[in-house]
């Protein structure tokens, strides 16, 4: 059986971890949340070793992975026909009408390595970001709980599906130019941003008039602004 390295926000590791032994009470699983803690834990690495990394915004540095006895895998929100940073954002931007969570090979390079799961749904019409990123972490979680065992018991790398990263990777610059309103922009364009972006202190739509930037004010009754199905404090 591996030993799991799991690399996530240092709140989510108990209930992450709970996820392992529920398929197997004897797994060794260690939790790390940083950069620093993950390479301390990669110094010197078992030939038993896999590492896992959950919804995290920690990099793994390339001598991390060269290290690794054999495949580090990566479990997202987003299917591999969105790549890339907000992924749920730009699902709804674009129009999608399906979603979901991939787990994957990690190289060097975002969202890149050989695909091994993919969960999906659908995205009903009029869905809005609040609800979406609820939805992608009910699949995110899922996905993990399903491929526990296989990260647990397959020694070597998991089965690659024949599923290949598809359609553009999209980056920061992309969300913050989203998120910045021209001035000629029509309802029918704003409404499309508006459900895409959402609202809140870390991510409204805005902008700029005289030198000044112009914020949306969320309604008074507008749901909290989330992350990967999780409430973000302000």
């Amino acid at each position: 059986m591996k030993r799991i390295l799991l690399l996530a926000d240092a709140d989510e590791l108990p209930g992450l971890t709970r996820i392992f032994w529920n398929v197997a009470p004897e797994a060794r699983v260690l939790g790390v949340s940083t950069r620093a803690e993950l390479e301390q834990a990669t110094e010197t690495p078992p030939d038993d070793l896999r590492l896992v990394a959950f919804c995290t915004d920690v990099i793994v540095p390339e001598a991390v992975l060269a290290r690794l006895p054999g495949p580090a895998y990566n479990l997202h929100p987003g299917p591999p026909w969105v790549r890339g940073v907000y992924p749920s954002v730009f699902a709804l931007y674009e129009g999608l009408d399906r979603f979901g969570a991939t787990l994957h090979e990690m190289t060097s390079d975002i969202d890149a390595g050989p695909i091994v799961a993919v969960d999906e749904a659908p995205i009903p019409a009029g869905m809005d970001r609040l609800a979406l990123e609820t939805l992608a972490r009910e699949l995110v979680t899922g996905l993990l709980a399903r491929m526990a065992r296989p990260l647990l018991a397959t020694d070597g790398p998991l089965f690659r599906l024949d599923v290949a990263w598809s359609g553009r990777a999209w980056s920061k610059k992309d969300f913050e130019a989203l998120c910045r309103l021209p001035d000629d922009i029509g309802e029918t364009e704003f409404r499309r941003r508006h459900r895409a972006v959402g609202e809140g202190p870390n991510h409204a739509l805005y902008f700029e008039k005289f030198g000044r930037r112009f914020s949306l004010d969320p309604p008074a009754m507008s749901g909290p602004v989330v992350k990967g199905g999780r409430p973000v404090r302000s």
